[in-house]
């Protein structure tokens, strides 16, 4: 018996039978007394988050931790594989909740457990709690007022009840836990940033789609509390102010039609990590980006018509089509907060990954809108033969003129605004070799439209078509592609190529030079 609580490894076979006891009472509940699959989940919700919290005060080395965490990340897989654990799977929604738990827990005791267990410990508990609650208020009410920014239904009232949760379990640990770990705060400070880490955690929970929410609001956290518990004060105020800034920003995109709901809200997420972690010298490409994009993409609406029956998303922009273009540039956000002081030469490095994944995404954009006013039909990428207006995959010379321009413009506003506001330089040579970045990546986003994007044929107008749906036909008959590789796919494969692409391009430059 001494083995199992006087050591690590005994410690995890007591974390991981205690984490299946709870798993056990609940199949129980749910197969014997008929307890309903929502109650169970919610039991096995908060009994497990408030239980893995315990680990940073019994654990010595986070390895074991980790290992639990992988644990129930196989075993969660495996569960709904095989119809395994009812009370937590037996759900009426398709929901990936369970897996993304513990990969949330995983990567939280990776970054927090030596440099602050407190954001760790406060994290997880907001989504142990905040999540359960809203969910239940939202049940709870005999008229909720629903809405739906992507597939799952929201309440007011339970987006009111998460961030009221989230709030008070913000303040409350961090005040606690950092007391507990010799680094106090103050009430003000523990309420003036609790209420901001609350506001993104009901933000990112409002757009969860299947569960990604165990993975949004935890991490979200996460990063709102690294960023004003460990920025300086001038980060702080950069963070909070540019939470609400975006919150303009996102509306205003959304009142004039550049963005749909689901877009203003990703928008709003991803612009709160990249402008507040980032600052201006990282606002200003995504802004140049979107702003010369959405001007763009009104020029020429007539003329463009013809082609909304042929492209898969045209108009206003949606979370997917913001993420695809600047999820990459997002992460680089992150990566530079994160990992600039432990490696303090590596801030061009990331920033080098950030603008090159714009670029592309630019690129891109631009080549399409230009291309789209192009007297000649273009020439496929993949066959060098013409092919109709629309057609995923085809060049013109306006469109590729387009193209370079864009990725040169992102380069070179990247570079003054580097040197502005960082005193950091980037050579001409480093802006062409961004250019090129966004270039080729255009280019690769071009030829995997041609070759594995999913092409649909309509049954009616025999048109071939980025579309599922055609003039009024449902689910047309796929002809080329793979169903799972649609224009979003696409678009994220080209920022991912351009962004690697950016960081090898300045990795070999530096080293040869």
């Amino acid at each position: 018996m001494d083995f199992l609580f006087h050591s690590d490894w005994g410690l995890f076979i007591v974390f991981t039978v205690g984490i299946l006891v709870i798993l056990g009472i609940a199949d129980i509940l749910f197969n014997l007394l008929k307890i309903h699959v929502h109650h169970t989940r919610r039991f096995v919700h908060i009994l497990v988050g408030c239980l893995v919290c315990a680990a940073p005060f019994i654990f010595e080395s986070r390895i074991p931790v980790l290992l639990v965490a992988v644990l129930f990340i196989v075993l969660n897989i495996l569960a709904m594989k095989f119809k395994l654990i009812k009370s937590i799977h037996e759900t009426d929604r398709i929901s990936y909740g369970t897996v993304f738990f513990p990969i949330s827990f995983f990567i939280l005791v990776f970054w927090f457990w030596d440099k602050d267990p407190a954001i760790l410990l406060t994290a997880m508990l907001i989504m142990a709690f905040a999540d359960p609650i809203a969910s239940w208020v939202g049940e709870s009410r005999k008229k909720p007022l629903l809405f739906s920014i992507l597939t799952d239904k929201k309440s007011l009232q339970g987006s009111t009840a998460m961030f009221i949760t989230a709030f008070i379990v913000a303040v409350f640990s961090m005040k606690g836990f950092r007391g507990v770990f010799d680094d106090p705060i103050t009430w003000q400070t523990a309420l003036l940033f609790g209420f901001f880490t609350a506001v993104y955690s009901a933000g990112a929970e409002t757009i969860s789609h299947r569960g990604t929410d165990n993975l949004m609001v935890p991490l979200g956290a996460g990063i709102i509390l690294d960023g004003l518990y460990h920025g300086t004060p001038e980060l702080q105020l950069q963070l909070m102010l540019w939470m609400g800034i975006t919150t303009i920003i996102a509306y205003l995109a959304y009142k004039t039609r550049s963005l749909s709901l689901s877009g203003a809200m990703g928008a709003w997420l991803l612009g709160t990590v990249v402008f507040g972690l980032g600052g201006p010298e990282w606002m200003i490409p995504v802004l140049i980006f979107f702003l010369f994009s959405t001007v763009l993409s009104k020029m020429g609406k007539k003329h463009k018509k013809k082609l909304e029956t042929v492209f898969e998303k045209t108009g206003r922009r949606d979370i997917y089509q913001v993420f695809a273009n600047g999820g990459i540039a997002m992460i680089a956000t992150m990566a530079w907060h994160f990992f600039s002081p432990v490696y303090p030469n590596s801030e061009v490095f990331w920033y080098m990954i950030f603008i090159s994944a714009i670029a592309a995404a630019t690129a891109d954009t631009w080549g399409t809108e230009i291309g789209a006013f192009s007297k000649r039909d273009p020439i496929s990428i993949k066959t060098w033969k013409q092919v109709p207006a629309g057609t995923s995959g085809g060049l013109t010379l306006i469109g590729t003129a387009g193209t370079v321009v864009g990725s040169f413009l992102i380069a070179i506003i990247g570079k003054f605004s580097l040197q502005y506001f960082a005193g950091l330089e980037l050579s001409m040579n480093l802006v062409w070799m961004i250019t090129a970045a966004g270039f080729i990546g255009a280019l690769v986003d071009s030829y995997l439209g041609a070759s594995v994007q999913a092409q649909f044929q309509c049954p009616t107008c025999k048109k071939i078509t980025e579309k599922e749906h055609h003039c009024g036909n449902d689910n047309i008959p796929m002809v080329r592609g793979y169903r799972l590789i649609n224009n979003d796919m696409v678009n994220l494969c080209n920022t991912i190529i351009s962004g690697l692409l950016g960081g090898l391009l300045y990795f070999v430059f530096i080293n040869m030079g």
